[in-house]
């Protein structure tokens, strides 16, 4: 029997953050081995709020809502709204896969086929955002295994939408005018609602102008944004130490994980215990670089990621570990992690407790399948998706709109 998911009495938060759950273990290099989940999830809402590791581009936050009124202006309800969104939503698809960039196109590779679609990707931001302005009982209907998906956007369909929605290009859904590309009138749109949704957030700090930040940056902490004002400078700060500090922890998992592959006569990874121990001396030094982290003071930290999840406080177990592991970086101890006792079992019994059975610090036919990386990657909370993002609103936003080019002209 084929296996799948079911949601009982779930919410759209619930269920959102199950889906990412799921690309994130489909991440070798971004799995939850330690479970610091929570926390970094946590920073992830508060820095870039309505956004997740699913999403691709910012024309979806249009398509979408197109898509339903597509079906409204049909008059249609119940299941047949929710089968005409299904279809028109597919016809996007095909649509923007005959475009020229099909760069973030959500069923470039499975095609029309693709199960979870961009309505159930972007439902959650079209909320936060504002875009969809009213909600409905969704938390309280029951999707059982045998609903499908398209079920659960029948109810969302009855909501309205925001009143200056941006109306669709022309031939919608056959045609996409642009594809994925934010036509001015559009980007500055979704800027405004971004803006008057998420106030004071890195998000909005981005979203302006002077602030865009660097195409190729791998973390979101620039120095503009490590300067931004308050609220979001401490967040932004409190983020890039958690995330520095809690990549020693990942990488010395990775160690430990590497030793025990080499003494089981492991060989398709040649000497990854080797490679894991530069990679802890190269982040030691690192940790020495980064100015306010030995003073850093925490409490202020877990204020904000508490008030944005509550579920924070009472997992005591994640905390104690996540404490133990900062106050040695704080301290300087965990400048020797790799051959330290007492932190090579910290990380050892977190990895257990979490993983049980499925540990690779216990399970052989796991270790067996280690990828030679696993949550080795430092955390950068939705960056490369968020980046995506505020490039095409800023790009959008750049562009002439067409009144002022034919003014000029």
């Amino acid at each position: 029997m084929a296996s799948g998911l079911s949601w009982l009495d779930s919410s759209r938060d619930d269920q959102s953050q199950m889906r990412e759950l799921l690309k994130l273990f489909s991440d070798a290099e971004s799995r939850d081995e330690l479970g610091v989940g929570q926390v970094r999830d946590a920073f992830s809402d508060l820095l870039f709020p309505g956004t997740s590791v699913l999403q691709t581009r910012a024309r979806y936050l249009l398509i979408v809502p197109w898509c339903f009124q597509e079906a409204q202006r049909r008059g249609l309800r119940g299941e047949r709204l929710s089968a005409q969104v299904d279809g028109t939503e597919r016809k996007v698809i095909a649509a923007l896969l005959r475009g020229a960039d099909t760069e973030g196109v959500i069923g470039r590779r499975a095609g029309v086929g693709v199960r979870i679609l961009p309505s159930t990707i972007y439902a959650a931001a079209l909320l936060r955002y504002g875009i969809r302005t009213g909600d409905d009982d969704i938390a309280d209907r029951r999707v059982t295994s045998g609903s499908s998906e398209a079920d659960e956007l029948a109810d969302q369909s009855s909501g309205p939408w925001h009143a200056t929605l941006p109306t669709a290009p022309a031939n919608f859904p056959n045609e996409v005018d642009g594809g994925l590309t934010l036509p001015p009138q559009e980007a500055r749109w979704l800027r405004e609602r971004l803006l008057a949704a998420a106030p004071d957030t890195l998000l909005a700090f981005l979203l302006q102008p002077e602030h865009r930040p660097v195409a190729d940056g791998d973390v979101p902490w620039e120095p503009a944004a490590l300067a931004a004002p308050e609220p979001v400078g401490s967040v932004v700060r409190d983020a890039q130490r958690f995330s520095l500090a809690m990549h020693g922890a990942a990488l010395l998992y990775n160690l430990l994980v590497a030793e025990r592959y080499e003494q089981a006569g492991l060989t398709e990874h040649e000497n990854p215990a080797d490679g894991y121990r530069e990679a802890l001396r190269e982040w030691s030094d690192r940790v020495a670089a980064l100015p306010g982290l030995k003073g850093w003071q925490r409490s202020g930290m877990w204020a904000r990621v508490i008030e944005q999840n509550p579920r924070i406080a009472t997992n005591a177990a994640a905390r104690q570990f996540i404490e133990r592991w900062l106050d040695a970086v704080t301290s300087g101890a965990a400048g020797d992690a790799a051959i330290d006792r007492g932190l090579r079992a910290l990380v050892d019994e977190r990895e257990r407790s979490v993983k049980k059975g499925q540990s690779r610090l216990v399970n052989d036919k796991l270790l067996r399948t280690w990828s030679g990386a696993s949550g080795s990657r430092q955390l950068v909370f939705r960056w490369p998706q968020v980046r995506r993002i505020l490039a095409d609103i800023h790009d959008g936003c750049a562009t002439t709109l067409p009144e002022a080019a034919g003014a000029r002209a």
